[in-house]
């Protein structure tokens, strides 16, 4: 390719791949150098368990011993616990079970269920799903412990499929880079022009399109195709579609690794043909799948969520050089094919321009009403403008009527008064909404059936992915409907409703504006409708799935006490590392109750902590259970540490939690870098892994009892109530201690791991639960009285 030349003269930059990125704006074909989606090829089925090979258990296990086809690679070790958990994977996969498995930190979890998943899919040539909750442990598994688990399939290896599946807007969309790049490299701004340079560089490298591996977030929202805009069979770029190519693969795969969240969409929505049929799944890091259920399980009512169902219809591109920006949407799509001389096979081009003004009428009609509801629902508030969250209700009324609303502030349900709140203005606005949703609604199934009517002249619907997309939308405006008049009637038992005060979203051009949820007080029935009852096997692990030392409490959360029969069975992997030998743990009796003195205790464990780190020479993490008390000690404590020679890089203050971990594995004081200490909150207690001697002390500032202003924390704890059990013992102690152990677990990551924990929570030691989390940890917690002693202790362990 010849070298360019700006206007001044100058060269342009040639991309390190060889491609001048002017040129490859302005090249028509610029996607022709991307390979085509590969049809046909095998594809893996589900057949009856009946017609499955069963694995030979002791010969999968022995794939994993020493001198078999793993334990012969460089840095094995024995793990009693991996081939416990690998026998006990494969009789679950055999027998039609399920398994709850604990495995503790080290004992190679991830091979130990990978070898009978990878034997499982090829022998019987059969799906098996692997779900995770984070990035990291799925690039883990597919880039680096899924070739190495396939290895044991020998000779065949080369003929095992595995691949990683992500949603939608994980995938560059090559329509959406095909519009980006329409107004010619030179429009584009410096920093800009640097950034199409990356992108053409990368896109030349990729093999799946996966915009996580991209890097540049400024540029990402601009590459990525919500569903709606998906232009489906009659994209240009169909045959080098990623997301096309994800799926194909997907379908093709013995083993797909996915996150929860896909999995979850995938069992409630049956035929959308994201995942290939199957009967086996593994849910990694199982100890979020609540969490992250209840959230999928969840309904809100909010200007954002209603704006964003409405940006699916439509929504005005961007505007770049002066130019207005192109209709998104469906609508947007429509309308150019109108441009196009498109929906004149029989003269139906006039009936959907008029369908399309309609819509685009009610869209304002459908804003309109959804202030005015949003206005009246403000007023839930009434009694504690000053709160940001409060909880209502609809109590029942006699012979099955709505009775009184009311609003709770700390767990006591009061009615609200005439002057706080009109039920009728709520009813009159509530119904205008959702009549005008309906309206709205109409109209999208009025062109589903002019779409559905067109003929391309060879009797094949020429707009199917059109249609389908029209009537996925509609289907969605009746969910929104059905689920706004539910949080509107809050009279559900089985849910928590509550009303939040949320912050301008820039994003969405939308100030301050009030949230309604209704979140599930449990998941277990959902659990086992979607996956106990409908595959063969589910095997739950983590390295914490015990409350003290049974599953009871994890097993009532996830549904699995609900399973009849004898089909589930539990494990506890225990972990190889000596605890005894590479941890310290200590209890700081010293500092002051941060429950009842918080001011104090932040006041107090600032200077502590820069005395603490300055022995320890930084390569610290603090772990806080709140921002706002981060955020105290942070301040007291940063001018300490500075004085000190020691970095401090808190959670929240613009650093990334991928760059502030980075920054601990890099720094080395042995080399002169200054010492570095995170502070972090909640994200921070669970998948921080940094093995060696770049993180040597872990702190756990309180004891991470769940915080108990939360609605959905008061509503489940008063439900263990009124069916007679204890909160704090059933719900509160228990999340606790799953947290707690979670915390502990940062510091040893591998056998040659040595190092601190010390509880800064005096609760430990002082109230008779604090025995219970010291029982749940592998090492021996020592109650220290004095931080002279403490620091002398800390001395001694590291020489």
């Amino acid at each position: 390719m010849a070298e360019a030349k700006q206007e001044s003269g100058e060269a342009i930059p040639v991309d390190e791949v060889g491609v001048d990125p002017a040129y490859f704006m302005d090249d028509p074909n610029w996607a022709d150098f991307l390979p085509d989606l590969q049809q046909g090829g095998p594809k893996c089925r589900l057949p009856a368990h009946e017609d499955c090979t069963p694995l030979v258990v002791e010969n999968v296990a022995s794939h994993l011993e020493a001198g078999g086809t793993l334990g012969t690679m460089e840095g094995y070790e024995s793990r009693p616990g991996q081939l416990e958990m690998t026998r006990a994977v494969t009789r679950a996969f055999n027998e039609r079970e399920h398994l709850m498995v604990e495995a503790g930190t080290g004992v190679g979890k991830s091979l130990a269920y990978l070898v009978p998943s990878v034997q499982w899919s090829f022998i019987n040539d059969t799906p098996v799903v692997l779900s995770t909750a984070t990035r990291n442990l799925q690039s883990q598994l597919i880039s680096s412990d899924l070739p190495r688990a396939a290895q044991t399939l020998g000779a065949e290896a080369s003929k095992f499929r595995a691949t990683l599946l992500k949603g939608r807007s994980n995938y560059l969309c090559l329509r959406m880079l095909g519009e980006y790049m329409q107004g010619g490299y030179w429009t584009l701004a410096e920093d800009e022009r640097e950034a199409f340079g990356g992108l053409v560089k990368w896109l030349h490298q990729t093999k799946d399109g996966d915009l996580d591996d991209f890097g540049d977030e400024q540029l990402r929202p601009k590459l990525a195709c919500p569903p709606e805009d998906c232009a489906g069979r009659a994209c240009p770029f169909r045959q080098k579609c990623f997301i096309a190519k994800a799926r194909a693969r997907a379908l093709k795969a013995h083993v797909v690794v996915v996150n929860h969240a896909l999995v979850l969409a995938e069992a409630t929505n049956q035929g959308a043909g994201i995942l290939p049929a199957y009967g086996r799944l593994v849910f990694d890091e199982a100890h979020n799948l609540e969490d992250i259920a209840t959230n999928f399980f969840s309904y809100e009512l909010s200007r954002p969520a209603l704006q964003q169902l409405l940006w699916k219809l439509a929504r005005p591109g961007k505007a770049r050089r002066g130019a207005p920006g192109r209709m998104r949407g469906v609508l947007g799509t429509i309308e150019r094919l109108l441009q196009k001389g498109a929906f004149n096979v029989k003269g139906e081009a006039e009936e959907v321009r008029e369908l399309l003004t309609r819509a685009h009428v009610q869209i304002k009609f459908v804003q309109t009403e959804g202030d005015a509801l949003f206005e009246v629902l403000k007023r839930l508030f009434a009694p504690a403008s000053q709160v940001d969250i409060i909880r209502f209700r609809c109590r029942p009324g006699e012979a099955g009527s709505l009775g009184a609303r009311q609003y709770s502030l700390h767990g006591l349900f009061t009615d609200y008064t005439s002057a706080q709140w009109n039920e009728g203005d709520l009813v009159e606005f509530g119904t205008r909404f959702e009549d005008a949703l309906a309206r709205l609604q109409a109209i999208l199934v009025d062109l589903v059936q002019i779409l559905q009517a067109i003929d391309t002249g060879d009797g094949v619907t020429g707009y199917g992915d059109l249609v389908a997309s029209l009537q996925g939308l509609a289907a969605m405006f009746t969910s929104f409907i059905l689920e706004s008049k539910f949080i509107l009637k809050a009279s559900d038992d089985s849910r928590v409703y509550w009303a939040e005060k949320c912050a301008a979203n820039r994003k969405l051009r939308q100030q301050e504006y009030v949230r309604l949820v209704a979140a599930p007080l449990s998941v277990a029935s959902e659990m086992k409708r979607y996956f106990y009852d409908a595959k063969d096997s589910v095997v739950l692990c983590s390295a914490t799935l015990r409350a003290g030392d049974r599953f009871d409490y994890m097993a009532r959360k996830l549904g699995v006490t609900l399973i009849e029969g004898p089909r589930v069975k539990t494990l506890v992997a225990a972990s190889p590392f000596d605890y005894f030998r590479q941890a310290l743990a200590m209890a700081a009796d010293f500092l002051p109750d941060p429950a009842t003195k918080p001011r104090e205790y932040s006041a107090a464990l600032a200077p502590f902590l820069r005395d603490l780190f300055t022995v320890t020479v930084g390569r610290g993490l603090v772990l806080f259970t709140a921002y706002e008390m981060m955020r105290a000690v942070a301040e007291v404590a940063r001018p300490l540490f500075d004085a000190a020679g020691i970095d401090l890089l808190v959670q929240g203050e613009g650093v990334s939690r991928e760059t502030m971990v980075g920054a601990l594995k890099a720094a080395n004081p042995k080399l002169g870098d200054r010492p570095l200490v995170l502070f972090g909150a909640q994200s921070f207690w669970e998948g921080v892994d940094v093995p060696g001697e770049a993180l040597s002390c872990v702190v756990l500032a309180r004891l991470p009892f769940p915080q108990a202003g939360e609605p959905i924390v008061e509503a489940r704890c008063e439900r263990i109530t009124e069916e007679g059990g204890k909160s704090f013992r059933d719900y509160m102690l228990p999340e606790a201690q799953l947290h707690f152990r979670q915390g502990f677990g940062r510091l040893v990551r591998t056998k040659r791991d040595r190092g601190v924990v010390v509880i800064a929570d005096p609760r430990i030691v002082v109230k008779n639960y604090g025995a219970l989390f010291r029982k749940t940890v592998p090492s021996s917690v020592h109650t220290v009285s004095a931080a002279s002693d403490l620091l002398s202790r800390v001395r001694d362990f590291f020489a």
